[in-house]
């Protein structure tokens, strides 16, 4: 799993890397997925994850259908959820990526989501995303907690720190020290990875990655596994 994903130098490596082995795709557009750009606009409420701990699990996938995350970026995920969870405006263009399926690592779909992405200059290297959120959806719970398992070791074999955090009601892990702040979650068949710029964080905070991380998971709630794989997939609920 590990070699399927590039390691870049510069602050965005990190983050990148944790959407890549979670997604199981490299940094580019997938093969035969599919991008969108759009405009950012400002929203001001709050949102705070839930102290507790304990997860109830209980099937949310419908048994029919091809697999799916519930809709696209665009549908689930508008700036100004992004906007609300990390209490900042953030500003610039966005670009949507749908992955496709690969069933050697059990994944059924991919999304990847950017925003804050400047407008580009000519000559100069390619402008990199203010936040970026990748959501992936497995055929099982146990193959989910595999991904997140690879991704956590993949930062501790780059030196970078881990440490618990709470997204919800569930257990998270907090990356640092290896390119931007991360934060990575599983919440039944489905993996969470969201990276963030420090600059819209509250320094030593992990409030606002982790409440992000919650809004992710409550937009994809309404997940599909599909008719092929949703036997013996419960959910827990995030």
């Amino acid at each position: 799993m590990l070699s399927r994903s590039a390691s870049r130098a510069g602050a965005l490596a990190g983050g990148l890397v944790a959407l890549g082995l979670l997604g199981g795709c490299t940094q580019a557009a997938p093969p035969g997925g599919s991008a969108s750009t759009g405009s950012s606009t400002p929203a001001t409420r709050s949102a705070t994850p839930s102290p507790s701990r304990t997860a109830t699990a209980r099937p949310s996938a419908v048994a029919t259908g091809e697999p799916s995350l519930g809709g696209r970026c665009e549908d689930l995920l508008p700036v100004g959820t992004v906007n609300i969870a990390l209490r900042r405006t953030v500003i610039g263009r966005t670009a949507f990526i749908l992955g496709v399926a690969e069933p050697d690592i059990g994944r059924l779909t991919y999304l990847n989501c950017r925003y804050g992405i400047a407008t580009p200059v000519k000559g100069k290297p390619a402008p990199q995303p203010q936040v970026e959120i990748g959501i992936s959806l497995y055929n099982s719970p146990a193959q989910a907690h595999r991904r997140i398992q690879a991704t956590v070791e993949y930062y501790r074999a780059h030196g970078a720190g881990d440490r618990p955090v709470q997204v919800g009601t569930l257990p998270g892990t907090m990356l640092s020290g290896y390119g931007m702040p991360t934060v990575v979650v599983a919440s039944g068949p489905r993996t969470v990875a969201v990276t963030v710029t420090p600059k819209l964080l509250t320094a030593g905070s992990t409030t606002e990655l982790a409440s992000l991380a919650k809004a992710v998971l409550d937009a994809s709630a309404h997940y599909t596994l599909g008719s092929a794989a949703a036997a013996a997939s419960p959910s827990t609920t995030g």
